[in-house]
């Protein structure tokens, strides 16, 4: 059964918007926090940090004001997932919303039903890796995990990932070299937070991390119609 002794911040400039984002959530038992900009937001983050954070994009006069909201997360040293809500459906926007770490990128109007299994997934993922550490060990050299961190490292340098992208690099390293991990295995790993359409954006970013430590990098490879392996070509 899923704890829901989480806290949740939602921003979004539309007062009835963020009434009924709120009521959905606490209906299921969540802490919510609510802000209809994003400076008071921030504020609140620098006296305790959310353990998810769902934004729209454009919050009041400020265009990109989720993307900077992300940004600003991205300065804490705990990852904090964030999903975006909004109307700019554009794939530029869509890939800079992963860039900065988005779990997920959902348009408007958004299901409230499908926003809530979104958000119970994703903390039971969380929830879960907290629990019980990922005893596992990396099988790939060079690759080390920080389970209860939801970080991971290459040669010792930490790799900018979201925790779903931890998790989905998890099934790599569990693999370990030349072993394919499937579609079903990537989306399965993620408890259903990632669509099978999307999976390809987050090895994007699983690769675009690891070349920010190793320009060079190229050990993922797509196995046609299977999934994606790891091996040196």
């Amino acid at each position: 059964m899923l704890n829901t002794d989480f806290t949740i911040s939602i921003i979004e400039d539309d007062p009835l918007q963020l009434e009924n984002l709120e009521t959905a959530l606490s209906e299921q038992g969540f802490q919510v926090n609510v802000f209809s900009d994003r400076r008071a937001a921030e504020a609140s983050f620098d006296h305790k940090l959310p353990d998810l954070v769902i934004s729209d994009i454009i919050l009041g006069h400020e265009i990109d004001g989720g993307f900077e909201l992300a940004k600003h997360l991205l300065s804490y040293e705990r990852a904090i997932p964030v999903i975006f809500l909004s109307e700019r459906q554009s794939e530029f926007d869509i890939y800079t919303g992963h860039a900065l770490g988005a779990i997920d990128y959902l348009p408007k109007p958004i299901s409230l039903s499908v926003l809530t299994a979104k958000v119970k997934n994703l903390l039971r993922i969380t929830g879960t890796a907290a629990a019980n550490g990922h005893p596992e060990k990396s099988q790939i050299a060079g690759l080390r995990l920080a389970n209860e961190e939801f970080k991971a490292y290459w040669q010792e340098k930490p790799l900018d990932l979201t925790a779903t992208e931890f998790e989905m690099l998890r099934q790599f390293a569990l693999t370990g070299e030349r072993g394919v991990v499937t579609y079903d295995r990537l989306q399965e790993s993620t408890q259903g937070v990632v669509e099978r359409n999307t999976i390809n954006t987050h090895i994007c970013r699983i690769r675009s991390a690891f070349k920010k430590i190793d320009p060079a990098f190229n050990l993922i490879h797509n196995e046609y119609g299977r999934g994606y392996s790891w091996y040196e070509k």
